[in-house]
């Protein structure tokens, strides 16, 4: 009985404010990811889902006790684009993916989303914004999904308000700079090369600047985001230099598992897919990115993307033997959707062992 009784209490018994705030959030983040994969849509694609978890979860095993069970998820998205919400909840677009030029690259961008949810940076906003409308939100759970609720509506639009702003513009220099330390850490950790987030963020930043594309937390000609890519460099470095081991870039591997990825803006809801699908492409001696966008693509407007997408400028030469991400429309079948044996394939110019 009295054992019964000590079950009891401690059953009844208020949880601490952390454990509170942990639980509220998860189910914040529970409510919203069933409101970003309604929005957006999840790309049907079951290995590159499970490639992109396996490497979240590479990034948590050196994480002690984390408070929430991470789920990470490849959203049919043509903006460039990762984010995360409350409660373990972690997104990258396939707009991202193809700018993404390895794996390094890859882990580098979703420990710099898993530090926004270690430091709970999107709850503490919301809690600052919200109030006790982030406390409706949690709460009503599937009201909230379903929008039975007059309360329900009401918390939805202000929280999907608030997290679409920080999704979109960040969380401030001092919020990005700190998930920016995590996401090297985290790669490192995990084994990869922590300088290819320095060179993922050039290659976002000159995207932005280009065409006025953009990744949240950017602003291409602002000082801050000049001093924060400086910055990554600068602990980069420091990081690496750790020890002695090896680490690790894997090119190769990721562009074996974004291969056949959808690239493009379609219509999901009235079923237009995008117009094309990334192949990989082994171009020959004499071959520019122009002639590549032309022959391939059938589209030269499109060969500053191409390079872009493979770390390099539409200007530079595409070394023979060194495989290319190229977008290839949906219909056409070419040399471009078999990829090369992997043996002959050609290390990028600036990879190198430390």
């Amino acid at each position: 009985m009295k054992r019964i009784l000590l079950t009891l209490l401690i059953l009844l018994s208020p949880l601490p404010a952390h454990a509170q705030n942990a639980r509220e959030e998860a189910k914040i983040g529970e409510t919203y990811d069933k409101m970003i994969r309604q929005q957006f849509g999840v790309v049907e694609n079951e290995k590159l889902q499970r490639y992109v978890t396996e490497i979240g979860n590479k990034l948590l095993v050196n994480i002690d006790d984390p408070e929430f069970q991470f789920h990470f998820t490849v959203l049919d998205d043509p903006a460039i684009n990762a984010f995360a919400v409350p409660g373990g909840y972690v997104y990258i677009t396939r707009g991202m993916l193809a700018f993404v030029d390895n794996e390094a690259e890859l882990a580098a961008v979703m420990g710099h989303e898993v530090g926004h949810v270690i430091g709970h940076h999107s709850y503490k906003q919301m809690q600052k914004s919200l109030g006790d409308s982030l406390l409706i939100f949690a709460g009503l759970g599937a009201s909230v999904a379903s929008g039975q609720s007059a309360n329900a509506t009401v918390a939805w639009v202000a929280a999907s308000q608030t997290l679409s702003q920080l999704n979109r513009l960040g969380y401030g220099r001092d919020l990005e700079m700190q998930a920016d330390e995590f996401g090297l850490l985290y790669s490192y950790d995990a084994g990869y090369d922590p300088r290819q987030m320095q060179k993922l963020f050039y290659t976002l930043q000159f995207k932005e600047r280009v065409s006025g594309q953009e990744y949240h937390g950017f602003s291409a000609t602002h000082p801050d985001t000049i001093e924060r890519i400086g910055k990554i460099g600068e602990k980069a470095e420091i990081i690496a230099n750790r020890g002695q081991k090896v680490l690790l870039v894997k090119r190769q591997e990721y562009l074996d598992a974004v291969a056949g990825l959808p690239f493009g803006k379609g219509d999901r809801k009235i079923g237009i897919p995008p117009p094309y699908t990334i192949s990989l492409y082994t171009p020959k001696k004499g071959d520019t990115f122009r002639s590549i966008a032309r022959d391939i693509t059938k589209d030269e407007s499109l060969a500053f993307d191409i390079a872009l997408m493979n770390d390099m400028r539409e200007d530079d030469i595409p070394p023979a033997g060194y495989r290319l991400k190229v977008p290839v429309p949906r219909k056409q079948l070419s040399e471009a959707e078999r990829p090369i044996p992997r043996r002959a394939a050609r290390e990028h110019p600036s990879e190198k062992a430390p």
